[in-house]
């Protein structure tokens, strides 16, 4: 386990150039080059007001890339911390499947849908919001998936679950899933997880990460929901985690942005700089 911040990020970089490198030669999308990049390239950003020029670490901001995990769900931490205050009787709660052989885009929007018709279920009736973070695993024995809800409800019955979640899936006997109270507990990070570690990705062959990339491509793994759906706006705002318009020292908010090449570019040819 790293030990230290830097640590940690060369620990990241590892697994993403073991995935970027499986990829490569397989698959070439407009993701898996901004993969490639994340980390190892500089944006630079020039002023049109005043011509100051900032530099920035590029980041792909994939939901799989290693490196860029951990700033997603930051911010979904934060949120979360500050819901859970909010509310008296928390419940961890984990519903699971059986492992499928092939991970497909339409097999996830199934599940997708089988979580939102759960929320309408009756075993649901008590929650009054909460949210639910999507998981992916493959250990060897085909792919899993499995989901970590946070909800605020007095009382789920795990056994009721069990068997609502079964029907709603379609499966014939009753399908595994846990209902713990967590007041005094912090499992906040539990629903603040990651669709799929990067240590794990890392170590799948290259056919297995080029199937899961191609089935979470433009597909949502985190849901909130009612009273934390209406409130999660707000402790954005408050935790000043709102995007705001980037400005300038000079007071300007327009600029151009430029990778390294182009940032040469400029550089040989000053012309070019308007």
């Amino acid at each position: 386990m790293p030990t230290s911040l830097t640590e940690l990020w060369e620990e990241q970089d590892h697994f993403k150039a073991a995935i970027a490198a499986k990829l490569r030669g397989l698959l070439d999308t407009p993701q898996t080059r901004n993969l490639d990049r994340c980390g190892r390239e500089k944006m630079f950003r020039h002023c049109r007001g005043c011509g100051d020029v900032a530099q920035f670490q590029y980041h792909c901001d994939l939901k799989w890339c290693p490196r860029c995990q951990h700033r997603i769900t930051a911010r979904r931490l934060r949120v979360l911390r500050e819901w859970v205050k909010m509310i008296g009787q928390p419940k961890h709660i984990v519903t699971t499947q059986r492992n499928f052989d092939h991970l497909t885009h339409r097999r996830l929007r199934l599940h997708t849908r089988a979580l939102a018709q759960l929320r309408r279920q009756k075993v649901f009736k008590l929650v009054r919001g909460g949210c639910v973070s999507v998981e992916i695993t493959n250990e060897d024995r085909g792919w899993h998936l499995h989901a970590h809800w946070l909800v605020d409800s007095r009382w789920v019955d795990a056994g009721e679950l069990a068997t609502t979640w079964a029907r709603v899936i379609g499966q014939d006997d009753r399908a595994i899933v846990r209902v713990k109270d967590v007041r005094g507990s912090d499992y906040v990070s539990e629903v603040s997880k990651y669709v799929c570690k990067g240590s794990e990705i890392a170590a799948w062959t290259p056919e297995e990460i080029n199937e899961f990339v191609q089935a979470v491509r433009g597909h949502r793994f985190f849901f909130q929901f009612g009273t934390l759906f209406k409130l999660a706006r707000k402790i954005r705002a408050a935790l000043l985690l709102e995007k705001e318009t980037a400005v300038c020292d000079c007071g300007c908010s327009r600029f151009v942005w430029c990778d390294e090449t182009t940032e040469v570019v400029r550089e040989i040819c000053p012309r070019r700089r308007r």
